[in-house]
């Protein structure tokens, strides 16, 4: 496969924040680009779609779309999560389209699709019937063709991993597994207990405009957090900042960000608002924890909780972003408790309205004929490191 940026190009951005540049300025816009993108990261890498709590039970299922692949991760008849294409083999219909409430109104507005609890999945168009491991059981009126083999027919299988109660799909059946990858990681946040916490429903925001790769950036560097978030964030300052070392068979980058006093908080008050997670230490409990499995999740651990962000790319200057916390299941039974998220939502925000508009013009920064290709701080560090995790694959998929 061909890139339309010169790989020297591209391999200057390989390296520490010491010698390496940023990406040239069109992998943040280019059409071209985004689709060798597409191909050369995300149909081989393992893409978070969701937490397995979500599927708790027999015939819970939800739809998704990783790097715009229509796909069903469903709990099946033997209490196993699975993950399915939502393509029909007959007609292409996504067996999960949602057609109901359809009027004039909203008939050429992108498709919705259907998450809840099903016995089967019937495709709308044509009644193809399938059991939730995706094989078809029913095809109406199919009976006089001759070639037509139901026992071969069957939604395609996709790979699937659970890590810490996060579901993990992969398009390429033959893909190493990811937990192995993952161990640095799993060492550090261990008494976190990510697997026992329990996710509020993600918040899906359509469509943010500016590319997948600047919600990164922005979310796992901490150069701005002193500088940009001045005054909210100083709790928490940038001089703190420390990023681990990453090796070539690292599938996580991460970094804690310390903070002045034990059990701080994202709101107005500086301090968390929910009781402490109970297997942390006092030093765990006066830092935040900024992970990144990539090319998907992103992962925010702190004193009270933890937070985590989907990023899907849908074009080459917009993402799909969903966003959710993580609690015991205790917490989630405390009086208040609705209020109180409300609260850590809203103080949230106050992050969000600096950062939202600031990615926005960088997009637009990006695409102007004078940008540059950035040197770094020891502060953010960890782009670097994302950049060099991208042009090995950018590498990899160039030499086939």
């Amino acid at each position: 496969m061909e890139t339309p940026i010169a790989f020297e190009e591209l391999v200057k951005s390989r390296g520490s924040y010491k010698d390496a540049v940023g990406l040239p300025p069109s992998v943040y816009s280019d059409p071209d680009f985004f689709a060798f993108e597409i191909e050369s990261v995300f149909s081989s890498e393992w893409l978070c779609v969701g937490r397995e709590e979500q599927v708790s039970e027999v015939g819970d299922f939800f739809s998704a779309t990783p790097a715009g692949e229509p796909i069903i991760v469903v709990r099946n008849s033997e209490s196993e999560i699975r993950a399915m294409s939502s393509v029909c083999p007959h007609r292409g219909m996504c067996v999960t389209a949602d057609l109901d409430g359809i009027d004039d109104q909203n008939m050429l507005e992108p498709t919705k699709f259907l998450s809840g609890n099903a016995r089967y999945f019937r495709c709308p168009y044509h009644w193809w019937v399938f059991n939730l491991d995706g094989q078809l059981t029913g095809a109406p009126e199919m009976k006089d063709t001759d070639c037509f083999v139901m026992e071969d027919t069957s939604l395609a299988k996709i790979a699937v991993e659970i890590w810490n109660g996060f579901i993990f799909v992969n398009f390429d059946q033959n893909a190493d597994p990811l937990g192995p990858s993952l161990i640095k990681l799993e060492n550090t946040v261990t008494n976190y207990n990510l697997s026992s916490l329990k996710t509020v429903d993600p918040a899906v925001i359509p469509d943010v405009p500016f590319n997948w790769k600047i919600m990164i950036e922005n979310f796992m560097e901490m150069y701005h957090n002193s500088r940009l978030h001045k005054g909210i964030h100083d709790w928490a300052p940038s001089s703190g900042a420390w990023y681990s070392d990453v090796e070539p068979t690292d599938g996580a980058m991460f970094g804690f960000n310390p903070s002045l006093e034990i059990d701080g908080g994202f709101n107005p008050s500086y301090k968390a608002l929910f009781p402490p997670l109970p297997n942390l230490s006092e030093e765990e409990r006066q830092r935040v924890v900024f992970a990144f499995i990539p090319p998907t999740l992103l992962i925010g651990m702190q004193a009270d909780s933890a937070f985590w962000f989907t990023v899907n790319p849908t074009g080459p200057e917009t993402h799909e972003l969903s966003m959710a916390y993580l609690f015991p299941e205790e917490v989630l039974e405390i009086p208040l408790f609705d209020e109180l998220l409300e609260a850590a939502i809203r103080g949230v925000g106050y992050f969000n309205r600096q950062d939202i508009p600031t990615n926005i013009a960088s997009q637009l920064g990006l695409s102007s004929r004078f940008a540059n290709r950035a040197h770094y701080s020891w502060q953010e560090a960890v782009i670097p490191q994302f950049n060099s995790w991208l042009v090995d694959r950018y590498e990899k998929s160039l030499k086939g």
